[in-house]
């Protein structure tokens, strides 16, 4: 699969639809993929690979009998 880079605003339109705030606070935690940063960009950029990544990973979880 190709992957791109996208803003922050896009992974909450696009992807998974939480409030900026909460966004901030699951990858501060580290439960979420850190942005990438380039020289030159004012903000940081987000892999769709590594966000579908994710995704996966938290359905698998679902499925985990605790």
């Amino acid at each position: 699969m190709d992957d791109k880079l996208i803003k922050k605003a896009d992974v909450i339109m696009e992807y998974i639809k939480i409030v900026e705030t909460k966004l901030d606070e699951i990858i501060k935690d580290g439960n979420f993929v850190a942005p990438i940063f380039i020289n030159g960009f004012a903000h940081g950029l987000y892999s769709v690979k590594e966000i579908q990544e994710w995704i996966e990973e938290q359905k698998q979880k679902r499925n985990i009998k605790k």
